[in-house]
């Protein structure tokens, strides 16, 4: 189904229905400060439960949040204060795309974050941003783009041929902040000085780098210098990967790649939803990984114990720890949205934020995954684990919107001026802080999800809901 940008296919008033239907536990904060509820959302223990695989999978991603915080150049007790948070409150921000934090879609999520993070007390922000992403996703949007004053910013300088094929955290070329206005010519404006001063002027091997670069900056400035912010994107969760393939203590290895029938189990589990009220919300639109040429992504499908293309790529790997290790380090293969939310999330145990897709897709991959599970008993451990969770995923992602452009906003506040807007929003209802929710309004799968739940062809007790 097909429908022009700007369409409600559903009613704010169904919609806020139907996710407070979905999820029972949030509907305590319809009418509450939303403060309260970024709070809630924010509040979790570690499990105490005694399972191997998942307390594996936690010491893996520890040591991975360590090793990329450093590397981002935070300091050794800094990083280790990362390892400890995730250990103690295991919350990943996964909403926004890797944008500028200067975006709205990104802006308005991390401020979100920000209150949670503000209401504990915490020292430490970790957030996940997609780069297997365009650097345009529609019109003059997607991370190569910024509206300033009311005007289109050509963030990298870039031209469309070298924009519309490539994703992002393709290492194909030099990148630096070029900010071309290409709606005026002339010199830049105040803003644009401004902002040309805050965002570094090295080139980077790829956008997704330079982003999260400039992205550290931006925080400590307008944000909150006194949390510190980690931003990770697919070519980290790649790192991430290769540590499990390379442990053969790794469920993910021993399971997902060592034994093939658990991998073809999953992809089939996927693949059933397409038969029930839950169809369009997740398919396999490629195989654990994406292949990459020069930033190009492409789907990969697993043929027999091959990885292989579809298209005309010359391009095959082996399933097998080894070759994928080896693709993994030179760029070859990235992991899919599925493989980095088992490495992340599903498997360690940390509950996932996210948006408007997200908020349905992700419970449906922990039900293909746990259903997967089910066939052997080795993995018995890890299912009740799976099932004991509490709360594996919430709505985090634009759950504030707002009309003001944040760059100017932020302009007339004072440095760390985020502290104002989080008083301000932080005082509304949930309904009013996020807008018209055109993300959800103006997406048919939720118009079709709201039409299943009212016929009763959906409803809480599905089995395919069993492990939201």
């Amino acid at each position: 189904m097909e429908t022009s940008i700007g369409t409600e296919l559903i009613s704010k008033d169904e919609l806020r229905s139907l996710i407070f239907e979905l999820f029972p536990w949030a509907r305590q904060f319809e009418t509450a400060p939303l403060e309260d509820y970024a709070t809630a959302v924010f509040a979790t223990a570690p499990d105490r439960l005694e399972c191997a695989p998942r307390n594996h999978a936690g010491s893996l991603l520890r040591s991975w949040i360590g090793r990329a915080a450093l590397r981002r150049g935070f300091s050794g007790e800094q990083a280790l204060e990362f390892e400890r948070q995730i250990e103690a409150a295991p919350v990943l921000q996964t909403g926004p795309h890797l944008h500028l934090l200067i975006e709205p879609d990104a802006f308005y999520t991390h401020l979100f974050s920000l209150m949670g993070l503000r209401s504990h007390g915490r020292r430490c922000y970790i957030s996940y941003g997609c780069s297997t992403v365009k650097f345009v996703e529609r019109g003059r949007k997607g991370p190569a783009w910024l509206q300033i004053d009311g005007q289109a910013i050509n963030v990298f300088g870039l031209s469309r041929s070298k924009m519309i094929p490539y994703s992002i955290l393709g290492r194909n070329n030099g990148y630096s902040f070029q900010l071309q206005n290409v709606d005026r010519s002339g010199p830049d404006s105040e803003a644009i000085c401004c902002l040309r001063r805050i965002l570094p002027g090295d080139e980077f091997p790829s956008a997704a780098e330079a982003i999260k670069a400039a992205n550290l900056r931006l925080w400590k400035r307008y944000f909150d210098a006194e949390i510190d912010f980690l931003q990770l994107d697919d070519h980290d969760v790649a790192d991430l990967v290769r540590d499990h393939l390379c442990d053969d203590q790794s469920w993910l290895r021993t399971r997902l790649i060592e034994d093939i029938s658990f991998a073809a189990r999953l992809l089939d589990c996927i693949d059933r939803l397409a038969d029930t009220a839950w169809r369009g919300w997740l398919k396999n639109s490629t195989h654990f990984f994406w292949g990459c040429i020069d930033g190009r992504l492409f789907p990969l499908w697993l043929d027999g114990t091959i990885l292989r293309p579809s298209g005309a790529e010359e391009f095959r790997i082996e399933f097998s720890a080894a070759a994928l290790i080896e693709a993994l380090a030179n760029g070859r293969i990235v992991p899919n949205l599925l493989l980095m939310f088992i490495v992340t999330s599903i498997l360690p145990g940390v509950r996932a934020l996210g948006g408007s897709r997200h908020t349905v897709y992700y419970p449906l991959m922990r039900w293909a995954f746990c259903e997967a599970l089910r066939s052997d008993d080795r993995d018995a451990q890890l299912l009740v684990a799976l099932s004991k969770d509490e709360r594996p995923a919430a709505w985090g992602h634009r759950v504030i919107s707002s009309p003001y452009e944040p760059f100017s906003l932020l302009r007339t506040l004072r440095q760390g001026g985020a502290a104002t807007l989080l008083a301000r929003f932080g005082q509304m209802t949930i309904e009013d802080a996020s807008g018209p929710l055109s993300s959800f309004t103006e997406d048919p799968l939720w118009a079709d999800l709201a039409a299943a739940f009212a016929s009763g062809t959906a409803s809480l007790t599905c089995p395919q809901w069993a492990f939201s």
